[in-house]
């Protein structure tokens, strides 16, 4: 036979089949874009040139590779929909005499169409939408907005290269499914699972139980940075557990609703029961993916939501002047801290002379941090408090003598050598005592303490914060000394820290001031923890926040379609495998409106049973989120259970208008 009458089958085969194939190349349309304007960001030159804008390439460089793997899994997934509803087809095309060399080019000239169609759209939309999304980028990194265009034809070509692997990969998979199977397998293809699964309560149990523990460790990381390990280990066990309760607990569950007399023989129990049950062995993996995808979506959504609220207040919160430095001070003593703060004020003065800058608002204040487990009147140090899971969060405390303190606020308090005044950010110190590393102080209660250190108010967001005045740098050095002996390699040291304004400077003056300011500290042989300016801590963010931002939409809108299509699809399978059983139904006497109510119900559970789970991990993984996103909303973090609830309405609103359309769908197939 001519190879155009296997073209024109091809064509005919997707059209009738179209309520198949044209939600898979609308997802594949849509996936082509999406990574085309993600890798077009990446290799932008005239992003490169903004400050921050080469963190924000390369956040977007290894988001890219996750937006590969997970567009690859995307399409060979819906591929296996289409492939699972065309088995009867190809079996009856093998049973008329056509051979599966014939069945090999229909395939190849579909893929062939798809590919085509997908590549010429997307690449044309994502070059396009490149241009309005480096406009969105330039806006939110402060830049100018330039009119001009760029086209990456290295970003059309890898774009090119990649998807053709894709479509001739899941070429190769569909070939290698057809010749694989006899013509019997492929006209029993669409119908496999439909024996009714048998009760596993252990495996059930299993499931509770490693939900449990999947729950209890996101629950109780402490630093998802540091327990990257645990937070990995975490989200496998709650996604085995999810699966497992799926499949497992789901057939318990209905077995004992049928064991129920009472309940099960009822026309409107009956049906939707005994017709999950036969079929959950099937729907159960289908729920548990969309469960897990809504996750994903929800997270996503919430941190686009997150980053479009944290304001920059949040990074000037941060740096409370536009240059500040952090310089450790070595072998610390009275003596030694004197010294720093000299060659400190020198480095400043040298580099205001040489760059015509004038300074102001300067002050040098020395302080120690480290962090403690608080019990009753007791700070507690122990390597445990570095631990990136614990029953207890360890507190933060800044220490400074009264000498220092009365720099940084003015106010003289007058300590004793064995008393302290104490002040804490988000409960109230009322112990009379104060023990740190044995050494014991009588507190001398004042007022209105003034709060000081560099990134206390992001710290005093997520846990407890205590600001410890001690009476004399003497005191401090022994404290000092005893957290070192306990932390070893981990332990604090005293450091200077120093804030200044430049007058009258613009941004790029302020960088190369703190350039010039870091050569001379270093000149001056200091040991230098950090030298930073609030224009490049603020550029910074906005890339952070930026680069993340386009990442999680694009990641959104990827998991979301994967989501409506698993849904789509399970529903159109469901309706065609239910058709002739309600047909059954209707023979036997059942009216209209009894089997309409009964889809109904049957419907309603299987869409809002992942729904239900879903809640249930938001909910688990709600403080762990938390934590995590203190990186780009800072201060602000706060506002991310708000974000999170605005995602789940969003997403709850979309789910809702996709359970009506499938569900009209349904309807329509079954009667």
């Amino acid at each position: 036979m001519h190879n155009g009458f296997y073209l024109k089958l091809a064509l005919q085969s997707m059209r009738q089949n179209s309520q198949l194939y044209y939600p898979f190349i609308i997802s594949s349309i849509g996936t082509v874009m999406m990574t085309f304007v993600i890798q077009a960001l990446t290799t932008n030159s005239g992003l490169s040139q903004i400050p921050g804008g080469d963190n924000l390439q390369t956040i977007l460089g290894l988001g890219y590779v996750v937006l590969i793997l997970f567009s690859t899994i995307f399409l060979f997934y819906m591929n296996s929909f289409l492939m699972k509803n065309r088995k009867r087809e190809f079996g009856i095309y093998n049973i008329l005499g056509m051979e599966r060399k014939h069945i090999t080019k229909i395939l190849a000239y579909e893929i062939a169409f798809i590919c085509f169609i997908s590549l010429t759209i997307g690449l044309v939309a994502g070059i396009l939408l490149n241009k309005l999304s480096t406009l969105l980028i330039r806006r939110m990194l402060g830049a100018s907005v330039s009119f001009g265009f760029e086209f990456s034809s290295q970003s059309v070509l890898w774009t090119l290269c990649f998807f053709l692997l894709i479509f001739l990969a899941i070429l190769l998979s569909n070939i290698f499914q057809i010749r694989l199977a006899n013509p019997i397998e492929l006209l029993r293809g669409s119908n496999a699972g439909e024996k009714e699964p048998k009760t596993k309560i252990v495996w059930t149990l299993v499931g509770l139980f490693l939900l449990g523990v999947g729950y209890y460790l996101a629950l109780t990381i402490q630093s998802p940075i540091m327990g990257m390990s645990l937070v990995f280990l975490a989200i496998l066990i709650v996604i085995a557990a999810t699966y497992l309760l799926f499949t497992t607990g789901t057939i318990t569950l209905l077995k004992l609703l049928k064991n129920n007399k009472d309940y099960y023989y009822q026309s409107k129990h009956f049906i939707p029961v005994s017709g999950m049950l036969y079929r959950m062995k099937k729907n159960a993996v289908g729920l548990a993916n969309i469960s897990i995808l809504s996750v994903g979506v929800i997270l996503m959504l919430s941190i686009a939501v997150s980053l479009y609220l944290t304001t920059d207040d949040a990074a000037n919160s941060q740096y409370p002047s536009d240059v500040v430095s952090e310089i450790r001070i070595e072998n610390s003593n009275r003596e030694n801290e004197a010294a720093t703060k000299e060659k400190i004020n020198e480095s400043i003065e040298q580099t205001s002379e040489k760059l015509s800058i004038a300074v102001n608002d300067q002050r040098s204040y020395a302080y120690l941090n480290f962090p403690a487990l608080l019990n009753q009147s007791r700070f507690e140090v122990t390597e445990d408090v570095y631990a990136s899971q614990a029953s207890q969060t360890p507190a933060r405390l800044y220490l400074v003598d009264q000498e220092n303190y009365q720099t940084i606020s003015g106010d003289n308090l007058n300590l004793a050598d064995d008393e302290v005044a104490v002040h804490g950010t988000v409960k109230d110190y009322t112990e009379d005592t104060l023990t740190i590393l044995d050494q014991e102080f009588t507190v001398q209660p004042v007022e209105d303490i003034d709060e000081f250190a560099i990134g206390n108010e992001t710290t005093n967001v997520m846990n407890d914060s205590y600001y410890i005045i001690v009476n004399s740098p003497e005191v401090l050095g022994d404290i000092e000394k005893g957290q070192q002996e306990v932390l070893g390699d981990l332990a604090s040291s005293i450091s200077v820290f120093t804030q200044f304004n430049l007058e009258n400077a613009s941004s790029q003056q302020e960088i190369n001031f703190s350039n010039s300011f870091r050569n001379k500290l270093e000149e001056n042989d200091l040991v230098i923890g950090n030298v930073d300016t609030r224009v490049e801590a603020n550029g910074n963010l906005r890339a952070l926040r930026g680069g993340v931002l386009f990442l999680v939409l694009s990641l959104a809108l990827l998991l979301l379609m994967m989501t409506i299509l698993i849904i789509y699809y399970k529903q159109i399978s469901e309706a065609y495998d239910d058709k002739k059983r309600f047909k059954i139904m209707q023979n036997v006497g059942l009216s209209d409106i009894e089997i309409k109510r009964a889809v109904h119900s049957q419907i309603l559970s299987v869409f809002f049973l992942p729904v239900l789970m879903t809640g249930l991990h938001i909910l688990a993984i709600l403080p762990l989120m938390k934590k995590t996103m203190v990186l780009v909303m800072l201060n602000q973090v706060n506002l991310f259970p708000v974000s999170l609830l605005i995602a789940f309405l969003i997403f709850l609103v979309v789910y809702i208008c996709i359970y009506r359309i499938t569900a009209r769908t349904y309807y329509k197939i079954v009667k």
